[in-house]
């Protein structure tokens, strides 16, 4: 960063139709920020195919309203990717 203050606004974005919902509901929940998203490719075949992801980052008070519905793979302190965990719902914890 190179110090100057943010403001958080809001974007359009072209995100898979598959995972619009979840990344909407991630974007809400504050200190949160998503990044990057893939619904997947399960089910396309393919040789490697792979489940949804949402790459964030977050403030450390957020992560307890991601832990119960996603597996994070850490990439660092505050960010990583967001797996929707199998047999949970597929959008993000209420607010």
């Amino acid at each position: 960063m190179d110090g100057h203050p943010t403001v958080a606004i809001r974007v359009w974005v072209d995100v898979d139709a598959g995972i619009a919902d979840l990344v909407l509901r991630l974007n809400e929940i504050p200190g949160v920020r998503t990044l990057a998203s893939c619904q997947g490719t399960l089910g396309e075949g393919g040789s490697e195919p792979y489940g949804p992801y949402v790459m964030a980052r977050w403030e450390p008070d957020a992560l307890p309203r991601l832990t119960p519905d996603f597996d994070i793979e850490f990439l660092g302190e505050c960010w990583g990717y967001l797996h929707p965990r199998q047999g949970t719902r597929k959008t993000a914890p209420p607010l």
